[in-house]
This record gives C-alpha cells, sequence and structure tokens, in this order.
C-alpha cells in the first residue's frame, strides 16, 4: 500500500498554535468526563476524533483524514505516552 501525505498547509509553529488554540476550545466541552481519553486533532478542519488509546485513535484518525497530519494529545492536555528509565 502506498502512503500519500497531502503537501503542509502552514508551518509547524502555526500548526502548534492552531492546536492548542482548537484543543483549549474543546477542552470547554470535553472536561472533566473525557479528560483521561485520547483526542487526535485534525487542525485543518477543527474536527476530531476521541479514543480510550493511542492504539485506538490512529486508525480512526487516518479512516476520517488520510494524509493529514494529527495533534495527538490526552483530552486534559496530560501526555499520552510516558517513558520510563531502567
Amino acid at each position: 500500500m502506498k502512503k500519500v501525505l497531502t503537501e503542509p498547509t502552514m508551518s509547524m509553529r502555526e500548526f502548534r498554535k492552531r492546536a492548542h488554540q482548537t484543543l483549549a476550545e474543546l477542552q470547554k466541552t470535553l472536561l472533566p468526563e473525557h479528560g483521561s481519553e485520547i483526542i487526535a486533532i485534525n487542525v485543518d478542519t477543527g474536527e476530531y476524533v476521541l479514543a480510550a488509546t493511542q492504539d485506538e485513535v490512529w486508525p480512526a484518525f487516518k479512516a476520517r483524514w488520510p494524509g493529514s497530519l494529527a495533534y495527538v494529545t490526552r483530552v486534559d492536555g496530560g501526555p499520552v505516552v510516558k517513558f520510563h528509565g531502567r
């Protein structure tokens, strides 16, 4: 299967800014009920998918927006993955 990526629609700085703004708006309606769930936001459209785990959110996002970049975090803004030392 060939992967198709769309051309970037904005700089990384603009992507990060829009992602944080969109998350802040969504948190107003999603918190506290969905605080520990994972959200993948399509920054171009403001649409999103929610899932309990990262393994569930990626396929759902890619099915809706193939080739698009996702901003993935917990709804409460916490980390999706924790790295532990040895």
